[in-house]
């Protein structure tokens, strides 16, 4: 296809490359780049170079796209100006419909007009606790919030939720209980509203819940009462995009009016101008993901050409899509939904696919997943194994679902009872699709998890596709160009593979690395050994109504890191915010051992070249009195000889098990049952206090056990009944670390806890302010990261020794 064919895919292509460079770029730079590249295009328009006047306009628009990018400067009255943390009344208009996550939590938005009775402005995203009174899009209400910073957690190859509602307009994000709302009116909702409301409540009435909630998926991609199970299972399968609205259903949406209009003998540009109404509408409906706006641009922009009676270009429709979109929301190009939007169609358009049915089918899912493959590993470290075959069944499925499910609803608004007759129909497609999920996602190895390519790789793999398609297009016709560029291709993916898998190939360098994890209020800990094999102490938060920080923080950091197992895994102690995330782990990872209070009271091991000695304590005046040691018990293979130069080994210590005996414990108890850890390496050592509180101190103190350490991850979060004086005494810390949350309602940490860790001459990191802390050693210096700042500071510990 030649460039004047598809003039607008170049045009789209500097656009979004503009918004990509917006955070590197100035204003200023961007405006005269513009003016300079329109001035000489125009110049050299004249004197007949069309090629680079084209090249100069590309250039300009690339400019226009950074100035669209570029974040504009928050206006004096904006609520993020505000000295946050605080408790304020603020007056707004809702902005989006009401998002309900479970009978009592929703999450509005909510347009801000005043605060505390002063004009503001901005936009707060606001988690609702309780029943909250009826609320709908455009209604105004006042509201007690408890207003903060909008913040995530951040760590190394993890998801930012600051910056992704950075994007989306929201710096602040508030709390508030349900009776703290107060509508001051009481609009009508506006029509999607109430037809989405209505097509829901028609579902909800004429479907079992698990099958109800998967044809609101297919129809209106509302996910919200899906079964985790089930949502998990299309993921596995790798049919996930079914649940997203997106060309698949806009497609059948139109195909089916098309179909009503021949019926009753409409010609065809009426069909298509009611297609385009009615494709209009459904992207109100279902809101403005990027996926459906993506959709319906390019449908309206097909039956436009029907309508003129001209020959539409799928490519420029893609194009002009893109432009639309990123003209007026440029964050949408960091979005996933749209990068996996526009690359599966580009792909598609762009893939030679074969001809019969089953092998285009085949053809339409391999191009669709090779051109996402980049995005699925970035975003979320999946590849899928399964997806192709699995789609050959599901595609079906889902397109006879949805179309009979789209039947049924509209008959909803005429008929009751026509619509259950249609429900009734969609019902046992609906029970078929769900059996093909489950024995897809059964499928050992269906989902394979990998590191995030670094862009090098992503580079390398974009330019193999494309020689790939020249060599095929020109293997014929021209093959002394087809010929080069297939094994350009072919090298540039070698390189690709390599680069991408680096990270877990990469060899030890026999530094011992402790990374605590900014989890929020829990601790998750990875030690990184010398040989290179990672142990997990604790994973953060889980369960029911918490955040799953084994999912969402512990995994991809570890598969980001090169880690595709672990050697092992110790949960301190049993409560949620230490435990909760450990069972997503083990599923993700296969942890080789899972360890507890009992299992680690025996003795010595081995991991790879360093020792861990996880040995049974000598006990203190909590529980009795002293201890033998245990067997020692091995993971892996022992090496002889590694003890040869304990300056150079990694030694780990649990240094008091806690107290035994107690089935039912208070939870002042179970933290004093914490195990704590001590790890070694060289001069280098740390001591993991998990929650103990005041009691177990005095007692490890008492008992004389080995807790000396040169960093201390600090107990119980900063509770102020912890670190003692003479428990800091003894510990002698010059590096604390305390793993909180920045919202924690227990006030942590104890400001009291603070001032002892100054007096004891301590070097305090928090992960509610620094994100993630990496140390990083090799025996004889100390190397502490903020994540957050991304600052490193360097600590000598032999004294003897120029660092």
């Amino acid at each position: 296809m030649s460039r004047l064919a598809i003039p607008a895919a170049p045009v789209a292509i500097a656009f979004a490359s503009g918004i990509a460079l917006a955070p590197w770029a100035r204003a200023d730079v961007a405006w005269t780049t513009w003016l300079a590249s329109l001035a000489s295009a125009g110049a050299l328009l004249l004197a007949g170079r069309t090629s680079w006047a084209a090249a100069l306009l590309l250039a300009g628009v690339g400019a226009i796209g950074a100035l669209r990018g570029i974040e504009p400067p928050l206006p004096p009255d904006h609520i993020a100006r505000l000295e946050l943390p605080r408790i304020a009344r603020v007056d707004g208009r809702l902005a989006a419909e009401p998002v309900r996550w479970t009978p009592d939590r929703l999450r509005l938005l909510i347009d801000v007009e005043g605060v505390d009775g002063l004009p503001r402005s901005g936009r707060i995203q606001a988690t609702v606790y309780g029943v909250p009174p009826p609320l709908a899009e455009g209604q105004r209400l006042a509201a007690e919030l408890r207003l903060y910073p909008a913040t995530g957690l951040r760590n190394p190859g993890t998801f930012d939720y600051a910056e992704h509602l950075k994007r989306e307009g929201i710096r602040v994000t508030a709390t508030a209980r349900a009776d703290r709302l107060t509508p001051l009116d009481d609009p009508a909702p506006p029509w999607p509203a109430r037809i989405k409301h209505e097509s829901l409540a028609a579902i909800s009435r004429a479907l079992p819940p698990t099958s109800g909630a998967l044809l609101a998926g297919l129809l209106l991609g509302e996910r919200t009462d899906l079964p985790h199970e089930l949502d998990e299972g299309f993921r596995l399968a790798g049919v996930y995009h079914v649940l997203a609205v997106s060309g698949f259903n806009v497609a059948l949406l139109a195909a089916a009016v098309f179909a009503l209009c021949h019926l009753a003998r409409v010609g065809r540009r009426t069909s298509a101008v009611v297609a385009i109404v009615v494709v209009i509408g459904f992207a109100a409906v279902v809101g403005p993901e990027p996926s459906v706006l993506r959709a319906v641009v390019m449908a309206v922009l097909v039956l436009a050409a029907l309508l003129l009676e001209r020959d539409a270009s799928v490519t420029n429709s893609l194009a002009l899509a893109a432009l639309v979109i990123l003209a007026v929301r440029p964050g949408d190009l960091h979005d996933p939904g749209f990068q996996l939007s526009f690359a599966a169609t580009a792909g598609i358009v762009a893939a030679p696919i074969p001809r019969g049915l089953v092998l285009g089918a085949i053809g339409v899912s391999a191009a669709a997943q090779l051109a996402v493959l980049p995005i699925t590993l970035t975003h979320f470290n999946q590849l899928s194994t399964i997806g192709v075959v699995a789609n050959l069944g599901v595609v079906p499925l889902a397109g006879v679902a949805t179309v009979a499910g789209l039947l049924a609803v509209g008959m909803s608004f005429l008929s009751e009872s026509a619509a259950q007759v249609g429900f009734d129909a969609v019902w046992p497609v609906l029970l078929a699709l769900r059996a093909l999920v489950a024995i897809a996602a059964a499928v050992p190895g269906a989902v394979v998890h990998l590191p995030a390519p670094p862009w090098v790789a992503i580079a390398c793999y974009t330019g193999a596709l494309a020689l790939g398609l020249v060599w095929w297009h020109l293997r014929a016709e021209r093959p002394r160009v087809a010929n080069p560029s297939g094994a350009a291709a072919l090298a540039l993916l070698a390189l690709a593979v390599a680069v991408a898998a680096w990270p877990a190939l990469r060899p030890p360098d026999g530094r011992l690395r402790l990374i605590v994890l900014d989890v929020g209020q829990g601790d998750a800990i990875a030690l990184e050994a010398p040989d290179g094999r990672v142990l997990l102490v604790d994973a953060g938060g889980g369960g029911p109504m918490r955040l799953d920080a084994g999912e969402r923080v512990v995994a991809p950091f570890l598969w980001n890191r090169g880690h595709l197992r672990l050697a092992g895994a110790i949960v301190t102690h049993p409560d949620a915010d230490h435990a909760g995330g450990m069972e997503t782990v083990r599923r993700l990872f296969g942890a080789g051992s899972t360890w507890d209070a009992d299992t680690l009271a025996r003795g010595p091991l081995w991991l790879g070249g360093a020792m861990i000695s996880l040995v049974r304590p000598l006990r203190g005046t909590v529980g009795g009195g002293p201890g033998p040691l245990g067997d020692p018990w091995l993971l892996g293979a022992a090496r002889p000889g590694a003890l040869e130069t304990p300056a150079r080994g990694l030694t780990a210590s649990v240094v008091d098990e806690g107290p035994r005996g107690h089935t039912h414990r208070s939870p002042r108890s179970r933290n004093d049952e914490a195990i704590v850890l001590r790890v070694e390496y060289g001069l280098a050592s740390f001591l993991l206090a998990s929650d103990i509180e005041a009691a177990r101190e005095q007692a490890l103190v008492a008992s004389g056990a080995p807790i000396a350490a040169t960093v201390l991850k600090v107990a119980h979060h900063g509770s102020r009944t912890s670190s003692t004086p003479a428990f800091l005494g003894a510990v002698g810390p010059a590096v604390a670390v305390i793993s909180v949350g920045p919202r924690n309602p227990y006030g942590h940490p104890d400001p009291g806890v603070l001032e002892r860790l100054a007096t004891a001459g301590a070097r305090v990191y928090r992960t509610d302010r620094d994100g993630a802390v990496i140390f990083e050693t090799d025996g004889r210096t100390l190397t502490v990261t903020r994540w957050a700042a991304r600052r490193t500071e360097r600590f000598c510990l032999d004294p003897e020794a120029i660092c």
